[in-house]
């Protein structure tokens, strides 16, 4: 099954990940009218997130030396981001339990293909939760 690119969201992805296999699904994946914004560490997310504010995050639990984990919690401790849907990915099952702790809107296990990750991230977009 195909990646349905003809809804367009308006939206604003930010991918927070140095994993090439994780930027290319959300390059490819995600349809021209949703705006994809990579960061490689948490401190270029959080100038990301200052700039604007993405509508999504994607967060690589292992990427940048703060890591995920630090990452949402920051975004948590800051009242105008608060509400901020984000998808965590994680390596192992057994790090779902982290990912609830940091504050994960949702959990995706690596690999993840670009289908499933543009399937989670809408349904995150449409309803702020999973």
């Amino acid at each position: 099954m195909g990646i349905d690119h003809s809804e367009s969201t308006g939206a604003e992805v930010l991918v927070v990940t140095d994993d090439p296999i994780v930027r290319e699904a959300a390059r490819f994946g995600f349809s021209h009218g949703t705006r994809v914004v990579f960061a490689l560490d948490a401190r270029q997310a959080l100038e990301a997130i200052q700039d604007h504010k993405p509508s999504v995050a994607i967060v690589d639990l292992q990427t940048g030396s703060a890591g995920g984990f630090g990452l949402i919690r920051d975004v948590r401790a800051t009242s105008a981001l608060a509400d901020l849907p984000v998808l965590l990915l994680v390596e192992r099952k057994q790090d779902e339990w982290l990912a609830k702790q940091a504050g994960a809107t949702a959990i995706g296990c690596k690999p993840i293909g670009a289908g499933d990750l543009v399937r989670v991230t809408l349904a995150l977009l449409s309803s702020g939760t999973i």
